[in-house]
């Protein structure tokens, strides 16, 4: 299902876009019952808490600082794991638009392991530059991350960015703390690579970015009034497992592996 130069931008650049691959309404329907399932635990019966589960295992990841203009229990919330076990965002991850392409890259048999509703809302931070794999301690790679846009990702809502043929290196780079005060448990900055040749992710509803797990990529604060909203996917050739199991151990409650492809 790749074209030709999504072939050779996945070799070359380490990601490529599917632009409209998705059509606007399921996307809305995956933030609809994202939002819903948070009004109905909401981070204000949790004070305190870093991190919460629902009745679903959906994981709540409350902000360090919200939004200055929060106001429903959403606002208040930075990620939501573990979407891809449930619902309209269970169907997207074993979707065949999405899978197919994977197929192409990871072989007939692939698991969804990790996914990320990320709320972007206005005046909150951006992640520093970091790998996926640095996260993702596992005996086989690469991984492949599915980034689904479900708002527009704009300059200033604080879009992507990606260092395009950072992955060729094939190396993990050693990050350092995050050390904003308002940054979010786990976040991790690469300070010893050149990031002059930096890209915008720039997308529209629907749009579908898959990229490597050794992709060096950030993303900004966001500077504008209204929200980014994104459902991120991580896959993997089934059969993987992890290579520290102590890390493993420390991941597995937003690692949730669930079958997405199985050939014949």
């Amino acid at each position: 299902m790749l074209t030709e130069a999504s072939t050779r931008s996945w070799r070359e650049k380490g990601y490529f876009f599917e632009r409209g691959l998705i059509a606007k309404e399921r996307v809305a329907q995956i933030e609809a019952e994202t939002i819903a399932a948070i009004a109905a635990d909401p981070p204000a019966a949790h004070p305190g808490e870093r991190v919460y589960a629902t009745d679903q295992d959906l994981l709540i990841y409350p902000e360090t600082a919200p939004s200055p203009v929060a106001r429903n229990p959403e606002d208040y919330i930075a990620k939501v794991f573990n979407c891809h076990a449930v619902g309209a965002a269970h169907a997207l991850a074993v979707d065949p638009a999405i899978t197919g392409r994977l197929a192409a890259l990871l072989g007939p048999d692939v698991d969804c392991f990790q996914s990320q509703f990320i709320f972007k809302n206005p005046g909150v931070i951006g992640q520093p530059w970091h790998q996926d794999g640095y996260y993702f301690r596992y005996d086989r790679a690469p991984q492949i991350g599915v980034w689904v846009a479900l708002s527009a990702a704009t300059i200033e809502n604080g879009c992507l960015w990606v260092l395009p043929g950072s992955h060729q290196a094939n190396i993990i780079h050693e990050p350092v703390p995050d050390r904003r005060p308002e940054t979010l448990q786990g976040y991790l900055e690469i300070v010893s690579q050149d990031t002059s040749a930096d890209e915008p992710a720039l997308m529209e509803p629907g749009d579908v970015l898959f990229f490597h797990s050794y992709l060096m990529h950030r993303s900004t604060d966001n500077v504008a009034d209204y929200r980014r909203s994104a459902m991120v996917y991580h896959y993997a050739e089934a059969g993987t497992q992890p290579a520290d199991p102590l890390a493993a151990a420390m991941l597995a409650p937003v690692n949730r592996w669930v079958p997405a492809l199985r050939g014949d």
